[in-house]
């Protein structure tokens, strides 16, 4: 499921970290209409099966902030786990016309939520365009220390092949392992980019790629997003 949130600002400032606002927003919602969905998705270190991206209309990024002319803000969320399709449409339905601080300077108010209707993957090769930024973390469980790679890196494809089967097992089971070894993900024109996210800059990669995979995996990552941290807003991609 894909929605489609219109929302209005009342001021053209905005945080550089605006993801944790839209986070916020969710989990609002989502605590608000389906505590128990709430609960279970954030009461443990659940894996979140969705992902989501924000476009500014008439934007201008500076040092410390985000300037929207157009004072538009268009919230793209999608998840494949239809048990969750409803409790997230409801989470951000039910905040329709209510004021939503998102900074001291700006508030927000979500005007329509729009179901989108997406096209089918036909065939094991498939190539996407980022809406979000793709997080490529490599994350110490010893130290709790990350690292951060971008597309140019050689770990990039590895570490993002090892993240998506540690997913994909707890969804499907072991055989997961040997389809891994059928992914291929090849970078065509991207480019790195650095995103401020609660207090941290992640080295963090925008752009085209195209995937090989076989096709429940290429289900997985069109609708609930690649790479770490998608649902905090990363790695949402939509096919070209």
């Amino acid at each position: 499921m894909r929605l489609k949130i219109i929302c209005s600002l009342d001021n053209e400032q905005v945080p550089l970290d605006y993801r944790s606002k839209i986070l916020m927003i969710i989990k609002t919602g989502l605590a608000k209409e389906h505590p128990s969905v709430f609960s279970n998705l954030y009461d443990s270190n659940k894996q979140k099966e969705f992902t989501f991206s924000v476009y500014f209309r008439d934007a201008k990024f500076d040092k410390d902030e985000i300037t929207v002319a157009g004072k538009e803000v268009v919230i793209n969320f999608s998840t494949g786990n239809v048990e969750l399709a409803i409790p997230f449409y409801n989470a951000f339905i039910t905040q329709r016309w209510e004021t939503i601080k998102v900074s001291e300077k700006c508030n927000l108010q979500i005007q329509r939520v729009e179901m989108i209707k997406t096209r089918e993957l036909t065939g094991d090769s498939i190539c996407f365009k980022t809406l979000s930024p793709i997080v490529c973390r490599d994350h110490n469980q010893e130290t709790y220390k990350d690292w951060f790679y971008d597309y140019s890196d050689e770990e990039f494809e590895s570490i993002l092949k090892r993240n998506l089967q540690y997913k994909l097992e707890k969804k499907y089971g072991s055989f997961v392992a040997e389809d891994i070894k059928k992914v291929s993900i090849t970078p065509i024109n991207m480019k790195k980019t650095v995103v401020l996210h609660y207090d941290l800059y992640m080295a963090c990669s925008i752009g085209l790629l195209k995937i090989e995979a076989p096709q429940y995996m290429l289900e997985y990552m069109a609708s609930s997003g690649l790479g770490s941290i998608t649902g905090m807003g990363f790695g949402m991609l939509e096919q070209v």
